[in-house]
């Protein structure tokens, strides 16, 4: 079970970023207990943390750090 989800942008913000549809986000959660981070693609936070609970993560980029 995956639990106290925590999610921030990579990178700060830059006009250029702004530009962009979807930016590289880093989500902290737990899973059983064990703390894990993943590197997706989102619009904003809320969106990767989403993305991470539904497993949407198989296309993105799924890094695990």
């Amino acid at each position: 079970m995956r639990t106290n989800f925590i999610a921030h942008t990579k990178y700060a913000n830059t006009p250029e970023s702004d530009l962009l549809d979807e930016v590289i986000h880093i989500v902290s959660y737990l899973e059983n207990g064990i703390k894990k981070q993943i590197e997706i693609m989102a619009k904003e936070p809320s969106d990767a943390i989403k993305k991470v609970m539904k497993g949407e993560i198989e296309n993105e980029l799924d890094r695990k750090i």
